[in-house]
């Protein structure tokens, strides 16, 4: 991103303080993706999103991917995700620039690039300054170091919880914490009625929930939507459980599958995979690569539901069981289960392992990982590349990797 590409963007961040500019773009949604209701429903919710959080008039929170966004919803918060945040701008091809400014603010080159991103995003002024900066200690530590960086440079509140090795109180402390942090916001924001609000996120995060279980069992039976989109829908998962725009955004996504089944619109499918981790969300012809081999990714870690149903007279301890257990993105032994669980259950015929560079977490344990699969009788590849940086994903020696794991596989 050069110097007129960021005026462009300090241009269009100008105008997103107008008013009149949401219901032009919605309308444009409207029109534009018309025939395409999933997509229509992600792009409208981007732009509440945006409203919400660049018109000057709400608090803006960001928080990491496992804390529950039903909390924050009940608040008429929109949160900022960074995993969402970085995959959008990176798309756009902005990353190069954000993250080479991140380096001047004391973070090393090595750590995650999707929280790099973020400190360069808010440097840059492409996102806003947040007000709130809240983030569990799962799935990983990058979150906790990033934004308490932000905190200390911008000035935003920081809100850390820390989850403590499990043991007997791991419950209970988990949910006082949550509790706690809710009302500390509520009477930051002066919400008279805050239960009301969590009552109504719990009840929309179930809903969504049991639309995207409904998905999860559709897709055991049919391919009709390949997994690298459901990568992308990575994002909605993360970020709208508590509001509408998840109910509606899994509900039209649901009766898109049953559409595309009742037309038998199936992908050809000669060689079925599950795919461990996120993806590259900057343009690369990986995944179209893959199609092209009839490699279809039949399911991913991300989309699996590992969370009960939300009981809405037990809030806080609900939400805290959903934290708790959380497998994706979790230790060996967590991810290797739930591995073993998606090959079985969508007939895949072997995993790929998305190593993303400057996962601690993830990274630390993708071999081992495919060492413990490849044990089991279960063909295993780790794909060394990166979610944001497209400089530190050699696309080519993937490819070539890639081929030969087909082949083993065919």
């Amino acid at each position: 991103m050069n110097i007129e590409v960021l005026d462009h963007v300090n241009t269009i961040r100008k105008a997103l303080k107008i008013p009149i500019v949401y219901p032009i773009a919605s309308l444009v949604l409207k029109t534009k993706y018309r025939k395409d209701k999933v997509t229509r429903i992600s792009y409208e919710y981007a732009l509440d999103l945006v409203r919400h959080n660049y018109q000057g008039r709400k608090k803006v929170v960001m928080t990491n991917i496992l804390m529950p966004s039903e909390i924050l919803f009940a608040l008429d918060l929109f949160p900022v995700f960074p995993e969402v945040a970085s995959g959008f701008t990176s798309a756009l091809g902005w990353a190069e620039k954000t993250l080479f400014d991140s380096e001047e603010i004391l973070y090393s080159k090595d750590l995650c690039s999707v929280h790099r991103n973020i400190i360069g995003l808010i440097k840059d002024n492409i996102l806003p300054i947040p007000d709130y900066m809240v983030t569990t200690s799962h799935p990983c530590h990058s979150a906790l170091h990033s934004f308490f960086i932000v905190s200390q440079i911008f000035g935003s509140e920081y809100f850390p919880i820390d989850l403590p090795l499990k043991d007997n109180n791991f419950l209970q402390y988990t949910a006082k914490k949550l509790e706690n942090l809710f009302f500390n916001l509520s009477k930051k924001l002066a919400i008279k009625d805050p239960l009301k609000g969590l009552k109504k996120a719990v009840r929309y995060s179930n809903i969504a929930r049991d639309y995207l279980i409904e998905i999860n069992e559709l897709r055991k039976e049919y391919v009709v939507i390949d997994g690298k989109n459901f990568l992308d829908y990575a994002g909605m998962i993360f970020s709208t459980f508590g509001s509408l725009w998840g109910v509606r955004f899994f509900k039209a996504l649901r009766d898109e599958i049953l559409d595309r089944i009742k037309k038998k619109k199936f992908l050809d499918c000669k060689i079925r995979v599950y795919w461990l981790h996120l993806g590259p969300y900057f343009k690369t012809d990986f995944f179209d690569f893959l199609n092209k081999k009839s490699c279809c990714i039949v399911f991913e870690e991300s989309s699996n539901v590992y969370w009960e149903k939300l009981d809405e007279d037990e809030p806080f301890i609900s939400l805290a069981k959903k934290i708790i257990n959380a497998r994706i993105f979790s230790d060996v032994e967590d991810r290797f289960k739930l591995a073993l669980e998606g090959v079985r259950n969508y007939k895949a015929d072997g995993v790929i392992i998305f190593n993303h560079w400057g996962c601690r977490q993830g990274s630390g344990n993708s071999y081992i990982l495919r060492k413990k699969l490849i044990e089991n009788g279960i063909p295993a590849l780790v794909i060394d590349g990166d979610l944001i940086d497209p400089t530190n994903f050699p696309v080519e020696q993937a490819k070539t990797r890639l081929e030969a794991f087909l082949e083993v596989l065919s």
